[in-house]
């Protein structure tokens, strides 16, 4: 989808550094809670928050244990340990600033935490 581009003043020098953007576009960490590691991407600040738990869930879906991820489990997006929203009109600008971390986290049928050690998925 094609965004109103930026025109926000950048802050700081350089990227990572909060209120900066590349062409309209922030820096945000995923954080893989169920793996206990990292990974950032640009998202563009005119974005929904449900595009960006989309994307995000999308991102993580594409990583090492999610071939045979059963169908009734799911992933939450999380910001400041509060759930985003899925169907949240809200633009990215008005919630974030840049350089924060979301969490994803996943939940088998039961809504029990699960965790992947790189081989099998696991109670939390």
């Amino acid at each position: 989808m094609m965004y109103t581009p930026s025109t926000r003043n950048v802050r700081g020098n350089g990227a990572m550094k909060k209120g900066h953007r590349n062409n309209g576009e922030m820096w945000i960490n995923i954080r893989r809670s169920y793996a206990g590691f990292s990974r950032g991407s640009y998202f563009n600040e005119n974005m929904t928050i449900g595009e960006l738990v989309d994307a995000a869930a999308r991102e993580v879906m594409m990583e090492e244990g999610f071939q045979n991820f059963p169908a009734d489990w799911y992933i939450e997006v999380q910001s400041h340990r509060k759930a985003l929203d899925p169907d949240s009109t809200i633009t990215l600008n008005e919630v974030f600033d840049g350089v924060e971390t979301i969490h994803a986290k996943v939940y088998n049928e039961d809504g029990h935490l699960m965790d992947f050690d790189g081989q099998r998925w696991y109670f939390h």
